[in-house]
C-alpha cells in the first residue's frame, strides 16, 4: 500500500481542468500523484443526457489507482461535489463492494465550496431556479445569462484575469444538473473537509453552510475551514488552497491508518 495517496481534482460546471494548474503544481511538488480529468459534463460537442458518464469516469480512475494499491482523496469544486461524492460508492472502507483484496481505497473528500446533495438529489432539486443565474436551453445546453461570469467566478481576481478564465468557459449539459439518478450521499461515507469560500458569489456562504449543516445532521464526519475568497480560491488564493489541501490531505493519512 503506497503511504501517498492519489488526489483526484474534480472542476464544476462550464469549466475545464485547467483552473487546477497552479494548484496541481504546487502540490506535486509535496510528491503527490495528481489526477485532473476533463469531465465530460461540459465541453462535449453535444450535450450529454445524464450524470452518469461523468460520475463512471471518476469511478474508472478510483478503480485503477486503489487497484494499484493507491487511497485515494477527492478534491471537488462546486459542481464536481455531485460527481465526486457520487462517486465514492463501492470505494470506501463503509462500502468496499467494487473494492479488490489488498487494494486501497477512498480515504476522504475535500469540498471546496461544492455542492453536498443527498442521494437521488438533483442540484435543481437543491435550488430555485427561479433565482439562479442560469437556465436551461431548448438545445440541451445551461445557458448563463442573469449574472456576469467575472462576477459570480472570478469577483476577487483582476479584471484581465477574470475576463481570461470567463474566454474559458465551456458549453454545460443541462441533463447533468437534473439527473438524480447518478446522485450517491458520498460524504456520507469517508471523512469530509469543507473549505467555505466566504465572498462566493456562485454559491454563497450561507448555501454553503447549510449544505454542511444538512450532512452533519444526515450523520457525515465533516470538518471546516474558512477562505476569504470568491468562487474559484484555486486561481485567487492558491497558496491557501494548497496548504487547505495538503494539511487535510495528512488528516485523513492518519485517520485511514488507524
Amino acid at each position: 500500500m503506497s503511504p501517498t495517496p492519489t488526489l483526484i481534482f474534480i472542476h464544476g460546471a462550464w469549466h475545464s481542468a485547467e483552473c487546477w494548474l497552479d494548484v496541481v503544481s504546487d502540490v506535486e511538488k509535496h510528491g503527490y500523484r495528481c489526477l485532473t480529468p476533463q469531465l465530460v459534463f461540459c465541453g462535449t460537442a453535444e450535450p450529454v443526457n445524464s450524470l452518469a458518464s461523468s460520475v463512471s469516469q471518476i469511478q474508472t480512475l478510483i478503480a485503477q489507482e486503489t487497484g494499484n494499491g493507491n487511497d485515494v482523496v477527492l478534491i471537488n469544486h462546486s459542481f464536481g461535489g455531485s460527481v465526486g461524492c457520487s462517486s465514492v460508492k463501492g470505494f470506501s472502507q463503509k462500502d468496499p463492494s467494487k473494492l479488490t483484496p489488498n487494494s486501497g481505497k477512498v480515504i476522504g473528500i475535500i469540498q471546496l465550496c461544492a455542492f453536498m446533495p443527498p442521494s437521488n438529489t438533483s442540484l435543481y432539486d437543491m435550488i430555485d431556479p427561479s433565482d439562479t443565474f442560469h437556465h436551461s436551453s431548448p438545445d440541451g445546453w445551461e445557458v448563463i445569462d442573469k449574472r456576469n461570469p467575472e462576477d459570480l467566478f472570478y469577483n476577487d481576481l483582476d479584471q484581465e484575469s477574470a475576463q481570461l478564465w470567463k474566454g474559458r468557459l465551456l458549453k454545460h449539459s443541462t441533463a447533468t444538473l437534473k439527473d438524480r439518478e447518478s446522485i450517491y450521499a458520498g460524504w456520507a461515507d469517508v471523512p469530509v473537509s469543507y473549505i467555505f469560500a466566504a465572498r462566493d458569489q456562485a454559491i454563497p456562504i450561507q448555501i454553503q453552510e447549510a449544505m454542511v449543516a444538512a450532512a452533519r445532521g444526515a450523520g457525515a464526519s465533516i470538518t471546516t475551514r474558512t477562505l476569504d475568497s470568491g468562487h474559484s480560491p484555486f486561481l485567487s488564493k492558491i497558496d491557501e488552497t494548497v496548504s487547505s489541501i495538503l494539511e487535510d490531505v495528512e488528516t485523513f493519512k492518519l485517520g485511514s491508518a488507524h
